[in-house]
């Protein structure tokens, strides 16, 4: 979340003038809205979202074929306005390889986008979605927007008022700019929100530009351990592979696939007994929904009293209930929301991928509070830090205990020992960044603990420096969770690929000092 408006950037902003700057932009996305038809939005946004979810995987798939690979993602988008043969090229294949369906909504996506970006270019605003100059360009770009394009799901529903029907081909001509220029900066608002009262409750002057890092790379949400960080147990691989449905190859999606999934993060998190909790209830209604109420295998769709029969059977906790089906009241709460069904004119709607989306950020509300969870991520999230600082030339060193001392991560490089502490604290996403002040209270709590742990650690160098027959000893701390703090020495996990220019603006400091 980087503070891009200008209200935001200017070192004169107050809170007030902050909350009045988010007031008008959620203002101003209901007032465009309200000319449409809630169905007609909604459906028309949704099968927007199938597309462009659909773009963004491409990259998962496995084309066996560098050539075309090179030829699909290097196609130059925004050259398709001038010449569109290597498109033509590429929906060939993609025919073959999916089906005409499918390849006729990607030509259709691009063809939008490039039209957004040659509108975008008329209006004086072309840095907004940028050139795009080649297909990996624009499936970054949709990425770092999803969690807009979902907001906007939920929105539509609360906020489309009028009878104007918007048809799936124009639905993106009509969001897009909404997400450009309200969405974006509304978000940009709430950020600078968080990073100056975040600023104030630890004594520190205002500054303009302050980037505040909530999300991991790929525009991912942070969590204590992803599912690709985590060792499988023997019963996880026995239980996944007893449960695998082949898939078919002519789709990215299906309910096959999300049924996978859930076997998956089964198997992946087994040993913390998910059978024995409320994901377990979750993951058996999902894969109930995926058989019995899954339209051409992505499309869900079900009767209120039908589906309240579902929740009924199952036994459903009324928190699992709330977090299923929850109607929002403004953009923010939108951006916030995990919530994979959506209520239109008598019919609960959803899709195999929001349904998978909400599976997995439910495995980690059910998993977060758990102590023994919070102990073994900590372990897990050690031997990732240790990863990726051993890739950057970090030697990593095989000390965890000196004189009954314990110590994370220590590394050497070029005759300094960097002694890095790792701090898995979080708290997920949802229940603060729509809350500015709550972050700012749980960010200076964060802050003051981590300060404090850099002091310990120095008040211990001399063992590592013993140790390690050296002269020179630098403290860190990694902070899963991202903070604001002009504290060099602490460092959100989402910057750590970027640790070697940390590490020597730390020695320049510690020179000049």
């Amino acid at each position: 979340m980087t503070d891009t408006s200008d209200s935001v950037l200017s070192s004169a902003s107050t809170e007030a003038a902050l909350l009045e700057r988010i007031v008008l932009q959620e203002r101003r996305v209901l007032d465009a809205l309200a000319p449409y038809d809630a169905k007609w939005a909604t459906l028309a946004w949704l099968d927007n979202l199938r597309t462009i979810e659909e773009c963004i995987n491409l990259q998962t798939v496995d084309w066996d074929d560098e050539a075309f690979e090179r030829q699909l993602f290097g196609m130059p988008v925004a050259g398709l306005v001038h010449e569109l043969s290597p498109l033509l090229a590429v929906h060939a294949s993609l025919t073959v390889r999916f089906s005409e369906p499918f390849a006729n909504r990607f030509r259709q996506l691009l063809l939008q986008c490039v039209c957004m970006v040659r509108a975008f270019q008329l209006h004086g605003a072309a840095d907004v979605i940028g050139s795009l100059p080649t297909l990996a360009g624009l499936i970054d770009y949709l990425q770092s927007r999803r969690r807009h394009f979902v907001a906007l799901l939920h929105v539509l529903p609360m906020a489309c008022r009028g009878t104007t029907r918007i048809m799936p081909i124009e639905a993106l001509t009509v969001m897009l700019p909404i997400v450009e220029f309200t969405g974006i900066p509304l978000y940009s608002a709430q950020g600078g929100l968080m990073v100056r009262l975040a600023r104030d409750s630890l004594g520190l002057p205002v500054q303009s530009g302050v980037e505040l890092p909530l999300l991991d790379a790929g525009f991912l949400e942070p969590e204590r351990s992803r599912i690709d960080e985590m060792r499988w147990p023997d019963a996880g691989y026995r239980h996944f592979h007893t449960l695998r449905e082949g898939l078919q190859p002519d789709r990215i999606f299906s309910a096959a696939e999300l049924r996978n999934d859930i076997a998956a993060i089964e198997a992946a998190y087994a040993e913390f007994d998910l059978a024995g909790s409320d994901f377990a209830i979750a993951a058996g209604l999902v894969r109930r929904l995926s058989r019995q109420c899954v339209v051409r295998d992505f499309w869900v769709e079900v009767k209120p009293d039908a589906f309240s029969a579902m929740l009924d059977a199952a036994r459903a906790p009324a928190a699992l209930r709330q977090a299923l089906v929850q109607p929002v009241s403004s953009y923010l709460e939108g951006l916030s929301s995990y919530a994979p069904i959506v209520q239109v004119e008598g019919m609960l709607r959803s899709t195999v991928t929001l349904l998978s989306r909400f599976i997995y950020n439910w495995r980690a509300r059910t998993l977060d509070g758990r102590k023994r969870y919070q102990i073994r991520t900590g372990f897990i999230f050690e031997a990732v830090v240790k990863d990726r600082l051993g890739a950057q030339g970090f030697a990593v060193q095989d000390i965890k205990r000196i004189n009954r001392r314990e110590f994370d991560v220590v590394t050497v490089r070029d005759g300094v020992i960097w002694n890095v502490q790792c701090k898995n604290n979080f708290v997920d996403l949802s229940t603060v960044d729509a809350d500015a002040h709550r972050y700012a209270r749980y960010n200076r709590a964060l802050v003051t603990s981590y300060e404090k742990a850099l002091d310990k650690d120095r008040r211990r160098e001399h063992l590592l420096l013993d140790k390690l027959s050296l002269d020179n000893v630098q403290h860190v701390v990694v902070a899963r969770f991202p903070v604001v703090s002009d504290n060099p020495r602490i460092v959100p996990f989402s910057r750590l690929d970027g640790f070697n220019a940390v590490a020597q603006a730390l020695l320049a400091q510690t020179a000049s000092a």
